[in-house]
This record gives structure tokens, sequence and C-alpha cells, in this order.
């Protein structure tokens, strides 16, 4: 399993940088990396909830939410895609500081292809998965900061 992490400080308090990362069906509301997104089951967010990103072009994701503590914590789990992954966990850490949150984004990841897939990770999808983050940590920053009061 590969993983790294990235993180951000959000200039807006915890429970508003958690009321954007419950609400899984509008990731594509501030993760530039997502064209459209919608929540696939009904009700409120929790354990076992799911959504479908659609990444552009053919590409896309289905999460299970794995990990629901608010509002520190939120796991999401690739469950099904078109992409290399043959498994993903993405987890948000969010962290109060002072006027701030600090967030953390930390994939833990395996791609398909065993041997091949270890050698293409090294080769260029660790380096556009490390971007992805990064834009997606911009693009919650961005978001939350202009909504705040």
């Amino acid at each position: 399993m590969a993983e790294f992490s990235e993180s951000i400080t959000i200039n807006a308090s915890i429970a508003e940088v958690w009321a954007t990362l419950a609400d899984i069906g509008a990731i594509a509301d501030w993760n530039p990396g997502v064209k459209s997104s919608h929540q696939t089951t009904i009700g409120d967010p929790d354990c076992g909830s799911g959504r479908r990103c659609e990444l552009g072009g053919a590409n896309y994701l289905l999460e299970e939410v794995v990990v629901f503590d608010p509002p520190q914590h939120i796991t999401f789990r690739i469950t099904e895609t078109n992409l290399p992954f043959k498994s993903a966990d993405i987890h948000f850490q969010l962290s109060e500081q002072a006027n701030a949150t600090a967030v953390v984004v930390s994939p833990r990841y395996e791609l398909k292809f065993g041997a091949f897939g270890r050698i293409l990770d090294t080769l260029m999808v660790r380096m556009a998965y490390r971007k992805g983050m990064r834009d997606l940590l911009r693009g919650l920053k961005e978001h939350v900061e202009a909504a705040a009061p």
C-alpha cells in the first residue's frame, strides 16, 4: 500500500469545514477534479453512505463513507472505478486552531497490475494523485472561506 498526506489551514471554524466535507454529494462544488457528483444513498451522511463522482471523460468513482466521526474524521473508500486503483481510502482529519481549521488529507491506496502498478505509481500516479489532493484542499479552502461569515 502507498500513502501520503497533504495539509492546509482554512480560515473558518471546524464546524464550517465539517459541514462542507459531510455534504458528501456536493464535492463537485469545491473539488476542481470532480465534474459532477451526487449522493447515492438516502438520508444524512454516516458510515455506509455513498456518492458517485464523475471526473471527466469516462472516468468515475463510487465511494462509501467508512469512517464518520464528526467533526474530526471522515474516510471515503473507493468501491468502484475505472481508474487503476485496486483499493483506496481517502482520510480527512480536521483539528481546530486559533480562528482556523487544519485539514490533513491522507490517501492510502494500491494500484492494479501488481509490480507494474507499483512502477506506474512511482513514475506517474503518485505525482498526479498528490497534485489532485493539493487541488482538492485549495478548492475546499476557497469554497469554505468564501461562504464563511
